[in-house]
């Protein structure tokens, strides 16, 4: 009896022990995932200068960074415009500017500050309300 109640012991550590490193394991892969969504986030946040390939001129999209981010974590994200200068005449195209993108995701980036310089308004404005 001493002996059965001895391996019940035994085994009983040993699950526990598993236990801790398949917990181990999970966490570093939940970390992994966590990590990769942020450097897409980074990789994809921002506004973009991009030649449409409907009409053939310049269009300023922002790409939809936030929902890519939580797509990488789960799963592969998937790239699609959020928001572009040809909208919203142009709302229902086939976004196929992504292409540019894809290829050249950073080449294409404009800064704020070049914005600013172009008179080109900002592509999100935030107002406060005035405190009368």
């Amino acid at each position: 009896m001493e002996v059965l109640f001895g391996m019940l012991v035994a085994m009983s550590d040993s699950v526990v022990i598993l236990a801790i490193v398949m917990l181990i394991m999970a966490g570093a892969y939940s970390g992994y995932r966590v990590i990769h969504g942020i450097r897409v986030y980074f990789k994809f946040r921002g506004t973009r200068l991009v030649t449409c390939p409907e009409t053939h001129k310049p269009a300023v999209v922002e790409v939809a960074a936030r929902s890519m981010a939580m797509q990488a974590i789960l799963d592969e994200p998937c790239l699609r415009v959020s928001e572009c200068s040809r909208w919203p005449m142009r709302k229902g195209c086939g976004q196929d500017c992504l292409r540019e993108l894809e290829a050249r995701p950073s080449e294409l980036r404009i800064s704020a500050a070049w914005r600013a310089l172009q008179g080109a308004p900002p592509v999100a404005t935030f107002s406060r309300p005035s405190a009368n």
